[in-house]
C-alpha cells in the first residue's frame, strides 16, 4: 500500500507467511502504524498459535512498538526482529511477489472493495503447488487436501479416504526435517 480507500477505509494490507508451509494470511488495514499491526497479528496468533521468530521488513522502532501493543493489549509476549531484504528472500521465495501481484490485481479490479476480496486469492496461493516444498500449505497446515463443498461426497468420501491417505506418508521426511530445524 497504500491502495485506494475502500468502503471499510482500508489502505493497506500486512501479509504474514510461515516460513515452513508457505501459508499465508493477508490482513486489510486502515493504517500502517504498530498498534493496526499488532492487531492484526493477534488475529492471527489466536488462530494458529504464535510463532517462534517473526521477520518484519519495518524498522526496529516500529518492530519494538508492535511487540508493546502486543504485550500490553493482548497480553502476547512476541518479539519482531526486523530483517534486511535480503534476508527475508528464503522466507517468502519468489512466490512473494506473484501474492503480491495478485493482491495488486484485485486492488486495481476492484478499488472500492478489494479487501473483501482477498480471500480467493489467498485461497488460490494455499491451494497451489510450492515450488519450495512441493506440498501446498494447506496440505502442510492440515495433513488433507482441500475439497470444495460442490466437491465432495459425503459418504463416499468417509469410506474410502483417511486423513492419512495420499501424500502424507511421504510428509514424514518434511515434518522430521522442520522439527529439527526448529530445536
Amino acid at each position: 500500500g497504500p491502495f485506494p480507500e475502500t468502503s471499510q477505509s482500508n489502505t493497506h494490507v500486512l501479509i504474514v507467511t510461515d516460513y515452513f508451509t508457505k501459508w499465508v494470511e493477508a490482513a486489510p488495514l486502515q493504517k500502517k502504524d504498530p498498534l493496526s499491526v499488532a492487531k492484526a497479528l493477534a488475529t492471527i496468533f489466536y488462530r494458529f498459535g504464535a510463532s517462534k521468530n517473526i521477520y518484519a521488513s519495518q524498522s526496529w522502532d516500529f518492530c519494538e512498538e508492535v511487540s508493546r501493543h502486543l504485550c500490553e493489549r493482548w497480553n502476547i509476549s512476541q518479539i519482531l526482529t526486523p530483517a534486511d531484504p535480503a534476508d527475508c528472500a528464503g522466507l517468502d521465495d519468489r512466490s512473494a511477489e506473484v501474492l503480491k501481484s495478485s493482491i495488486c490485481n484485485v486492488v486495481n479490479e476492484k478499488p472500492s472493495e478489494w479487501d473483501t476480496s482477498l480471500d480467493p486469492v489467498l485461497f488460490d496461493f494455499r491451494t497451489s503447488v510450492n515450488s519450495v516444498t512441493k506440498y501446498t500449505p494447506f496440505f502442510l497446515m492440515f495433513n488433507r487436501y482441500v475439497c470444495l463443498s460442490s466437491e465432495v461426497d459425503f459418504v463416499k468420501d468417509s469410506k474410502e479416504q483417511g486423513a492419512s491417505s495420499g501424500k502424507a506418508d511421504s510428509l514424514l521426511p518434511f515434518t522430521a526435517a522442520v522439527q529439527e530445524q526448529q530445536n
